[in-house]
């Protein structure tokens, strides 16, 4: 029970957390390794029944601090993970919020009542319907992870934005008609761009997990919008200094909101740094040439595509051979020169496609 609270509370860490980025890299590692020991630990237990009396479960106050710990760490699992939840709504916050509540207490119930009576009996039915709920968390949040991709993968060629729009889960679309309702003249941007990006990474042969993390960074990359008040999202005009120092902060509010909420490095590198260029003259952390993630390197040209390409409050959308033509010359300035060269290809063998026109998402969810 301790060991798995101590879990639990490691992952209200935010995803760009030293430790966190660690056991990301090595997942499987971890994963394997730790259900290795679980397994030979019951095993010896089995075997050896007396093999745990090394440890002080029945001294004071050592049981009473480890019981007073795992409850304090599984509650404030629940409180971090509550507060995500009102804002994003996903279903491992939620499993994660009553799975850690009723842990705690069934860690309550097992120190405090005497064996075989029917309090003892309950805390099992306990355990076990808090199991079955972060069990269902984990599977639920695994599928909405992996459906883009494996949607991406099943069609032939390209999905549709129809497809798209299917295949992410119901919290990602929330965060998606939050951002374009606040912001009317970029609805469908967010699908687009995601689509643009999926097909130049699938072109330069980055792996399932590469675009994985490409279609959900894409998906939601400008999602800090939600904090830039809308009168300034959608000025006609140009605008003033102090309006560009509030906008720009978007991609900074985007990763501080995502980062708590389980997107890894790679997607919120993609939120973070869409708007870096390649000499340095980006924002918001001004990175130059690799300093700058090869995801967020290849949906700064999707980015820029289809904000010429489309329609804004500020004038009509650009032809392709133009859009095309500010790409190419940003090649080394704005953009990774690879990757100008890769979209390049893409479009002069016609195989970029250009999605359809796409009733926007906060209207459909009307």
């Amino acid at each position: 029970m301790t060991t798995c609270a101590v879990w639990i509370f490691l992952s209200t860490f935010p995803s760009d957390h030293s430790f966190i980025r660690y056991v990301s890299k090595h997942r499987r590692m971890v994963v394997v390794g730790w259900l290795t020991i679980i397994i030979l630990l019951n095993i010896a237990a089995l075997i050896f029944p007396g093999i745990s009396d090394f440890i002080p479960i029945d001294f004071m106050p050592v049981n009473d601090l480890m019981a007073f710990l795992t409850v304090f760490l599984y509650l404030w699992a629940a409180k971090r993970y509550f507060h995500q939840f009102r804002f994003i709504q996903f279903p491992l916050h939620a499993a994660i919020v009553f799975g850690s509540v009723l842990l705690a207490i069934t860690e309550w119930v097992m120190v405090t009542t005497m064996m075989w009576t029917l309090a003892w009996w309950l805390y099992h039915a306990i355990l076990a319907v808090s199991a079955l709920l972060l069990l269902y968390g984990i599977i639920a949040q695994f599928q909405s992870n992996i459906s883009v991709t494996r949607t991406f993968h099943q069609v032939n060629g390209y999905p549709s934005l129809v497809q798209l729009h299917i295949s992410i889960s119901r919290s990602m679309q929330n965060l998606i008609v939050a951002t374009e309702t606040k912001d009317e003249y970029t609805a469908g941007h967010n699908y687009r761009v995601a689509m643009y990006g999926l097909q130049l990474a699938q072109a330069m042969n980055l792996d399932s997990e590469l675009l994985r993390a490409m279609a959900r960074g894409g998906l939601i990359h400008d999602v800090g919008k939600i904090q830039v008040p809308g009168e300034i999202l959608n000025k006609p005009g140009k605008l003033t200094a102090d309006e560009r120092i509030v906008i720009e902060q978007h991609p900074v509010t985007g990763y501080e909101m995502c980062k708590y909420i389980g997107f890894m490095t790679e997607e919120l590198s993609v939120i973070r740094h869409h708007h870096e260029k390649w000499d340095g003259t980006g924002y918001p952390d001004k990175l130059k040439g690799s300093e700058i993630s090869l995801l967020a390197r290849i949906i700064a040209i999707a980015d820029v595509y289809d904000a010429l390409t489309s329609r804004r409050s500020y004038r009509e959308p650009w032809p392709h051979e133009r859009a095309l033509q500010v790409i190419v010359e940003g090649a080394g300035t704005h953009f990774d020169p690879e990757c100008v060269a890769a979209f390049v290809r893409l479009c002069n063998r016609g195989e970029l496609v250009i999605p359809q026109a796409m009733e926007p998402s906060y209207k459909r969810a009307l």
